[in-house]
C-alpha cells in the first residue's frame, strides 16, 4: 500500500497529491501549478510509509 497526502505549496497554496514515501529529506519536488521547487527536510513521510508497509507484511502473513 503506497500512501499519498495532499500536499499544499508553500508559494501558491493550492493542493497536489504526494506520496509519503517520497517525501525524504532533501527530495525535491516541482509544484504541478506554480512550478516552484519544494525541498523537504524532514524524514516523517518515508517513516510513515515503511510503518504502512510492516504493518501489510503482517497482515498478509496472518491471512496465508
Amino acid at each position: 500500500m503506497k500512501l499519498e497526502h495532499d500536499l499544499d505549496c508553500p508559494h501558491c497554496k493550492r493542493a497536489f497529491r504526494q506520496k509519503l514515501e517520497e517525501m525524504r529529506p532533501g527530495a525535491i519536488r516541482i509544484c504541478p501549478h506554480c512550478e516552484i521547487r519544494i525541498e523537504f527536510t524532514g524524514d516523517d513521510g518515508r517513516k510513515a510509509q515503511r510503518v504502512l508497509d510492516d504493518l501489510q507484511r503482517e497482515l498478509q502473513s496472518l491471512f496465508r
